[in-house]
């Protein structure tokens, strides 16, 4: 009986006890769980989509995704559902074809059907009724009275479109549709057109559409046309070198009066080709000089009333144009290129910077390349005596020579002797010119010095010679539109040996330092200019031969 009436009492402790047990889970009695949450929600305008990214680390493989139980997608916008069977770094929402703001929640889902708090974002899609109000910047148009160019000058780009490239389609005077496309430059060339009557270009753009100054992810088609009303030959225009047709013999500039033109010449300094265009039966073209066009003179109004020109008679070789002539400058001659117009240029190599250009069109042999010969002379109308810049760089000059010593096989002779402490002589260029070391890499003359003893003492410092290299002398800074860009050869890095005097002895300069310079003033000091005194004995040298030279 004892033993019964303890389980009894232990019992009704235990029940005691237990009362209230589950108190504290009452609160969270009815709640759901959660599967672990996407961690972050960034949108990118499309076309009629949105892409969304769902994690901070970035587009990542599925099987990379680890979140707990979470194992679905879930998109919700307006009425849409739509579930991804796996978990996702990022989705592309399609089908928003209406300008207007979407709600779009995204959440996981684990396998009981359990959602996690939503990650939301609303966001505005680029649509058709955004395409049909977007503008692109108008083109120029060039006309002739058989062809027309279209063009951007101002680029095509703007804050609510970046351009891809184009397509065009027109049908030209005989009925035949020519089609073309343009990539990173839109600009395109229109041919074979009928004299007064007017045409419709049809132009396929390919844009990338802008919201607030971020370009969107998908490239457009604009469809749009252009109206061409072509001239008649009455039509005046404005050139751009009036002096060079001038010279070609161009009277009045009407479509009418360059019609009977067919070739035309341009000089090495010429600063743009784009005339060319205007003349619709141009059929040859010579970029020489040829014999119309002389070298422009530069003259120096120099130290002592020296008054020195330089430059003038034909172009040479081993001179070529300051600055290669601009790209924007050549266009009209690339067209023309292009559209097999041309039948013959006639180029120097190195000489305006078209090289590139007229490449393409070498083997076919619509263009002649001159080849730059293995040397170049310079001739008398490119020397000056440094008097022109300082005093102390005065000589005296006799050319040709009288009497030279040994003078067989030798060309262009000059005796120059030795006035000032400094004396020097010049080769300079006119400032439309350089010299063209992308074909030549050395300076080569010969020289014939004075006997040793004219050197003892004190003027053996006289047995050498100083080359410098500028864009233009001290004196005369005006004369180079690319400020100065000076370089030099050490004063004794020319010396002339003993065993050398009283002979033909040639010198090789090399040049290179100046092939990305504008170097049209090459100065040749005799004996370095040293700080003692005046010259008081008879320092008399002979040149020959002076040249640009590829070896």
């Amino acid at each position: 009986m004892k033993l019964k009436l303890f389980f009894l009492s232990m019992l009704a402790a235990t029940m005691f006890a237990c009362e209230g047990m589950y108190d504290s889970l009452e609160t969270y009695y009815g709640e759901k769980v959660y599967p672990a949450k996407y961690d972050t929600i960034v949108a990118y305008i499309g076309y009629e989509r949105v892409e969304i990214d769902l994690l901070q680390a970035g587009r990542i493989p599925t099987d990379k995704i680890n979140m707990g139980k979470a194992k679905q997608t879930l998109i919700e916008y307006d009425d849409e559902k739509i579930t991804i069977p796996n978990l996702v770094s990022w989705v592309n929402v399609t089908g928003l074809t209406q300008p207007k703001i979407y709600r779009i929640k995204v959440s996981t889902v684990d396998e009981y059907g359990n959602r996690s708090v939503p990650q939301e974002i609303a966001v505005i899609p680029f649509t058709e009724s955004d395409m049909a109000s977007l503008e692109v910047v108008s083109p120029r148009v060039m006309t002739s009275p058989t062809s027309a160019v279209v063009e951007w000058p101002n680029g095509f780009g703007d804050v609510l479109l970046s351009y891809r490239g184009l397509s065009y389609r027109y049908t030209d005077k005989d009925g035949n549709a020519v089609e073309g496309s343009r990539g990173d430059n839109p600009r395109f060339f229109v041919a074979n057109l009928a004299t007064g009557k007017e045409y419709t270009l049809n132009m396929k753009y390919r844009v990338i559409p802008k919201v607030n100054g971020a370009q969107i992810l998908d490239t457009l088609v604009l469809d749009r046309t252009l109206t061409v009303n072509v001239p008649t030959a009455s039509t005046a225009f404005s050139p751009v070198e009036r002096d060079i047709l001038v010279k070609n013999g161009v009277t009045a500039f009407t479509f009418e009066n360059t019609a009977r033109i067919t070739k035309l010449t341009y000089p090495v300094h010429a600063n743009s080709l784009q005339d060319v265009f205007y003349f619709p039966n141009l059929k040859e073209l010579d970029l020489t000089g040829g014999t119309l066009f002389d070298v422009p003179e530069l003259k120096y109004d120099g130290r002592e009333g020296a008054k020195i020109t330089v430059g003038g008679g034909p172009y040479h070789p081993f001179m070529r144009k300051v600055s290669d002539i601009a790209s924007n400058e050549t266009v009209a001659l690339r067209d023309l290129l292009e559209a097999g117009s041309l039948e013959k240029i006639v180029y120097a190599q190195n000489s305006m910077g078209l090289d590139e250009v007229l490449a393409p069109y070498a083997a076919s042999g619509i263009v002649e390349v001159i080849p730059a010969p293995a040397e170049s002379r310079i001739p008398r109308e490119y020397f000056l005596d440094g008097l022109v810049q300082d005093g102390n760089w005065k000589t005296e000059w006799e050319y040709p020579a009288s009497n030279p010593p040994e003078p067989t096989g030798l060309n262009n002779i000059f005796k120059v002797k030795a006035v000032g402490r400094s004396s020097t002589f010049v080769l300079a260029l006119p400032r439309e010119y350089r010299y063209n070391v992308a074909s030549y890499k050395y300076l080569r003359m010969k020289v014939y010095a004075p006997a040793k003893s004219e050197f003892e003492g004190d003027y053996g410092v006289w047995q050498r010679f100083w080359f410098r290299f500028m864009n233009n002398m001290w004196a005369f800074g005006g004369n180079s539109d690319f400020g100065q860009e000076y370089w030099e050869h050490g004063r004794d890095d020319f010396k002339i040996n003993d065993a050398s005097l009283q002979k033909w002895t040639d010198f090789k300069i090399d040049i290179s330092n100046s092939r990305d310079r504008h170097t049209r003033v090459i100065v040749v000091n005799i004996g370095g200019e040293p700080s003692w005194g005046e010259i008081t004995k008879d320092l008399t040298f002979y040149f020959a031969d002076v040249r640009l030279s590829k070896e």
